[in-house]
């Protein structure tokens, strides 16, 4: 037998579609805490990583069916393991911001102005009020509000898309765990 006989087909049918729902929820998460405050507590990491997320769970989908060589599945575990490594990088950023909510990477002018999406299109007057630059012994910077009412409601998403990472670092394991099977079920010759 071969590695297209060896290679457990259902496995990857479960684990594709577990990462298709994990990419959809971790975006959904990420769109959910950008609406809630567009620049603290935030790299877009669910973002950017579904840019690696998604062609994972497509090719896991196209080796279920189609192609079933020792080629494709090595690319998926090249794949799955960029994965799990931004899955990483998720749960990292994850943490990281649930301990520092106010933490903001465009510098104080942009995180003083960039807050929730609502008070972004109805409130310009405020910003501008709020984010006027002051000198401080003679260094220009803004004061973000963040400290004063930091975005609370983003712990929720923050927790909810670190589950969803999880999930999505257990898959990616579980995909290198079967492809390795696969491959040492090959090699040995054992029989089923």
């Amino acid at each position: 037998m071969g590695f297209k006989e060896r290679f457990p087909r259902w496995v990857t049918l479960v684990l594709a579609i577990l990462q298709l729902i994990l990419t959809a929820a971790i975006a959904g998460l990420e769109f959910g805490s950008f609406y809630h405050d567009v620049a603290h507590g935030t790299i877009w990491a669910g973002f950017w990583s579904c840019l690696i997320f998604i062609p994972t769970f497509l090719l896991m989908f196209i080796l279920t069916c189609c192609c079933r060589g020792r080629c494709c599945a090595t690319y998926l575990l090249i794949l799955n393991l960029l994965s799990a490594l931004l899955a990483g990088v998720i749960i990292y950023f994850d943490v990281y911001f649930q301990d520092n909510i106010c933490k903001c990477y465009l510098g104080d002018s942009l995180c003083c102005a960039l807050r929730d999406i609502k008070s972004f299109n109805s409130a310009y007057g405020d910003i501008a009020k709020n984010c006027t630059p002051v000198y401080f012994n003679g260094v220009q910077a803004s004061v973000d509000m963040c400290y004063k009412s930091p975005p609370t409601d983003k712990y929720i998403f923050l927790k909810a898309q670190l589950g969803c990472a999880v999930g999505m670092l257990v898959t990616c394991a579980l995909y290198i765990i079967a492809y390795f099977y696969g491959c040492c079920m090959v090699c040995f010759g054992h029989k089923d």
